[in-house]
Order: structure tokens, then C-alpha cells, then sequence
């Protein structure tokens, strides 16, 4: 059974060293002698109006247990609750996931581990709980959810993007708000019921939500708060949004350098597209070894380059001891070289190795629509547990281009974003 969001409050409360466990005990003694007279109290009522804890203290801890609980409520831990992984399938796939960086649930439907229906039902399940945990601090399991608030949670974001209104954190709340308010509620408290009947759910009131959060966009644009975000910033005007996609270390080889590590004539098997045109991960992995250590399977990007080259993350360059400059792709010149080793021989390089520079990959509409040309340089506000906004961002701009931003594993870490997320391209210039 999930772990609701009040079941271990106390545990949290204690971390602090604010409120003991003698208190935590004399706590849930009180909040028993409560249930029996069918007076149901959460823990931290009980604690606050029973004067062992101040409302500071615990609200605190609730907060850090509801961050915490939306961290852990991943796909694979529920697909784990509900029986349709076991825990060394979990592993095989999210050593696959981390690799090519494609979403944890298409590669499980592509290892044939789960059916794509087993997947649509989890992340049903993930998204009911994250509302829950962001609206409803102080819940248990067995607490009623708002369908309505689910649905507009749901739906917002790319109404939003639809009608042309602001996506900024506040006005984004302000259309909720407003939708919510013209919204009857509809509550349930059976979630395991809610997932299997969602879409039927859907059905039901997506017209009357979808409806709600139009005119709720309407109001907010005509009648926007002085607070909204969008409007000019110390970083310049927004530009238009792009998703950012983190790209992970990796090898581009070329066709001699292939035949040298995986034999003669040997050619590349495609495992997956990625969603740049005519790039794709490679089935093929090799090994990295530099002076300090080394680093095994690092995935193989197809198709063959005319010259190799390996893009690593700071901290993967310590592991190494290779020194990477921060350089354009193909801008190879005075980089350090490192061995690769592969199932049929080795490769020295001499040069290649690199830390990706921040890019935007573009095609001329894009270009066009963002009021840019290739090699602009912009600043990128990205949205994560600590929006972060990255200067010195690269436009590349060509024919055969997807529009998507790539960063590496240690930007993303610094600006808590997940493997996709948001950014706003703002004007260079300050």
C-alpha cells in the first residue's frame, strides 16, 4: 500500500528535533481517544491544538514530506505497487531510460516488460497523487479529490498555449483559480475507482473544464495581475518557448573508427530515433578510459561522422581526468583526445572530447517565428524545483532541424529540471 501524504508525519516531525517522539506518541494517543468518539484529527492538528508542537514546526515538515512524496511518486515506483514490474525489469529498463533518455514507460512497452495500457494507468495514477500532494498538503489516502481540479491541472497548460495567454507561474494560478471558481465540484475518494473510470470521467466534463479554462484565460489576459512574470524581465523579452531535453554523454564515430571497434565492415544497428531528423541511438556501446578512470557503456549515436567525437558532463570529465572545453559540436580543434574501447579493438583518440555548449536547434520557420538567426546567442529561463535561467544559449538554425533545446546532465541537476522541460527563450540581451 502507497504511503499517504499523512502517514509519516511524525517521523518527519522529529527530524528537526523541534518536536520528540515522546510528544509524537502522546500525540497519536490524543488523536485516538479523538477517532473514538468519531472525531476524525490529522496528526498535525492534534499536535498543534494540543500545544506539543508549534504550527510553524509542523508546517514545515509537511511541506518537506509533500516535496519529498512528489519526488518519490515516480513511475516506476508505481508500476512496482501495482505488480506490473519486478524490481530487476525496473532496473534493466531504467538503465535504458538514463541512456538514450527516452521516457521510462516507452521503454518498457518496447521491451515488452509492460503493455502501453499498464502504462496509461500509471500515469494516470502519478497524476492524481501529484495533485493530491500539491493541493492537499494535509491529506491522507482516503481523502476526497476534487475530479474537477484533476481535469484542469490536466488540461491547462496546453489551453494556455492554444489561446495565446501567459504562462507564468502566476498567471497560470490565476487561470486555475478563475476555472475552478465556474466549476462545480466533483469529488471522489475512492482513487483506485477514479483511475479506472477516468476516462469515462473525461467524457463526462472535459467539454464543461475545457470551456471553463478558455473563458478563465480570456479574463485573466484582459484583466492581468501587475505581478505577471511574462512581461518584461531583467533578462530581456520573452522570444517563445521551446522544450529543453537533457542529452546525456555520448560518442559519435566515424565509419573507420566504427570498423576499428566493432570489426570489419561492421555497421550501426538503430535502437531508437531521437528526435532530431536522421538521428537515432545506436544498439552499440563503448568504453571511455581516460587517465584517472574510466566510464563502461556509454551509448554509440548514429549515423557514422566524418570525425569522432565524445561530449561528457563536468562531472564526468573528474572521473576521467580529461580536461573537456565547453565547445560547439565539430569544434574539435585544440580538445583533448581519450581512448575507446570497444568489443573488437581500441581507438586513441587524439581530439574530440567535449562539454556540449547550450544549444537550440532550429529550423528557418523557427527562426523566423523567434526573430532569430543562426548563431544568436539568448538567454533561456528554465522551469524546474529552481527556475534557472542559462545565459550564453546557442541558436543553430538548419533545414533538417526539430525545435529543442539540449543541456547535459549537471545543468539540469543545477536547475532541478527533469529529463523534458519548459524554458522561455528571453532576449540576450539585458
Amino acid at each position: 500500500m502507497h504511503d499517504g501524504l499523512g502517514n509519516k508525519l511524525g517521523k518527519w516531525l522529529t527530524k528537526n528535533e523541534k518536536v520528540t517522539e515522546d510528544k509524537i506518541n502522546e500525540a497519536l494517543q490524543v488523536q485516538q481517544e479523538y477517532k473514538q468518539v468519531e472525531v476524525p484529527l490529522r496528526l498535525g492538528e492534534v499536535i498543534v491544538e494540543s500545544g506539543l508542537g508549534a504550527a510553524s514546526v509542523v508546517s514545515d515538515a509537511l511541506h518537506r514530506q509533500r516535496d519529498s512524496y512528489i519526488k518519490s511518486n515516480t513511475i516506476g515506483q508505481i508500476l512496482l505497487e501495482l505488480g506490473y514490474v519486478t524490481r530487476d525489469q525496473l532496473e534493466q529498463a531504467m538503465e535504458a531510460h538514463l541512456d538514450i533518455l527516452a521516457p521510462l514507460g516507452e521503454v518498457l512497452v518496447e521491451q515488452e516488460i509492460c503493455t502501453q495500457e499498464q502504462i496509461d494507468k500509471a500515469y494516470k495514477l502519478q497524476l492524481i497523487r501529484r495533485v493530491i500532494a500539491l493541493r492537499r498538503p494535509l491529506s491522507s489516502n482516503f481523502d476526497p479529490l476534487n475530479v474537477m481540479e484533476l481535469f484542469v491541472e490536466e488540461m491547462v497548460d496546453e489551453l494556455i498555449d492554444a489561446n495565446g495567454g501567459c504562462g507564468c507561474d502566476r498567471c497560470r494560478a490565476n487561470v486555475v483559480a478563475v476555472a475552478l471558481n465556474g466549476l462545480a465540484p466533483r469529488y471522489m475518494s475512492d482513487m483506485e475507482r477514479l483511475v479506472d473510470q477516468l476516462d469515462r470521467y473525461r467524457e463526462e466534463y472535459g467539454e464543461l473544464v475545457k470551456d471553463r479554462i478558455t473563458k478563465a484565460i480570456e479574463q485573466v489576459q484582459r484583466f492581468p495581475k501587475l505581478s505577471c512574470s511574462a512581461k518584461e524581465t531583467p533578462a530581456g523579452e520573452i522570444l517563445g518557448i521551446i522544450t529543453a531535453h537533457i542529452s546525456n554523454r555520448h560518442v559519435h564515430l566515424s565509419e573507420e573508427h566504427i570498423e576499428k571497434l566493432f570489426g570489419p565492415g561492421y555497421t550501426l544497428n538503430k535502437w531508437k530515433d531521437l528526435l532530431q531528423p536522421g538521428q537515432y541511438a545506436a544498439k552499440e556501446t563503448v568504453e571511455l578510459k581516460g587517465p584517472k578512470g574510466s566510464i563502461e557503456r556509454v551509448r554509440v549515436l548514429g549515423p557514422a561522422r566524418a570525425e569522432s567525437q565524445v561530449e561528457i558532463s563536468g562531472t564526468d570529465q573528474f572521473k576521467l581526468g580529461v580536461q573537456a572545453p565547453v565547445r560547439e559540436s565539430g569544434q574539435l580543434e585544440g580538445t583533448p583526445g581519450i581512448e575507446i574501447i570497444g568489443p573488437e579493438g581500441t581507438v586513441n583518440l587524439d581530439r574530440g572530447v567535449i562539454r556540449a555548449w547550450r544549444h537550440i536547434h532550429m529550423t528557418p520557420k523557427d527562426g523566423k517565428d523567434f526573430k532569430l538567426k543562426n548563431r544568436d546567442i539568448v538567454n533561456v529561463r528554465l522551469k524546474g524545483d529552481r527556475t534557472t535561467i542559462c545565459e550564453n544559449v546557442l541558436i543553430r538554425i538548419t533545414d533538417s532541424s526539430a525545435l529543442e533545446m539540449h543541456i547535459d546532465f549537471d545543468e539540469a541537476n543545477a536547475a532541478g529540471v527533469p529529463m523534458e522541460a519548459e524554458g522561455e527563450v528571453l532576449n540576450g540581451v539585458a
